[in-house]
């Protein structure tokens, strides 16, 4: 399940965005996971592309639907753009995978570190 955990909202709390919540969020939105994800990130949100990754991802977390919503509506307020990076980091985690991703997942490999640090000359 990919996910990402968080502290939002004064506790800890797991995100997750699977195939139902995503197209829980696609309805809510009218765009697929990956163009909310583009909103976003380049400043083009609209106000459901911050909330319902937010509170889809609480429900796919484990959370309650009514709990979920009784956090969001608590918590998430005007100015909306502090819950943007947490509502991108969770349609991010939907889309590329999350922190309970492992590094040796089958068919994944690992990137050199950008300083080239792991690169050496004839591997």
């Amino acid at each position: 399940m990919r996910g990402v955990s968080l502290t939002w909202a004064g506790g800890h709390h797991r995100f997750v965005l699977d195939i139902d919540q995503l197209r829980a969020l696609q309805q809510y939105c009218d765009a697929g996971p990956n163009w909310v994800l583009h909103r976003l990130t380049n400043g083009q949100w609209l106000v459901d592309d911050v909330v319902q990754p937010i509170r889809l991802g609480l429900e796919g977390g484990g959370l309650a639907a009514e709990e979920a919503e009784k956090l969001v509506r608590l918590h998430v307020k005007t100015p909306l753009a502090p819950f943007v990076l947490p509502a991108r980091v969770i349609v991010a985690a939907a889309v590329y995978g999350g922190d309970d991703e492992t590094d040796d997942a089958p068919g994944e490999q690992t990137a050199p570190k950008a300083d080239g640090a792991d690169f050496q000359e004839g591997k």
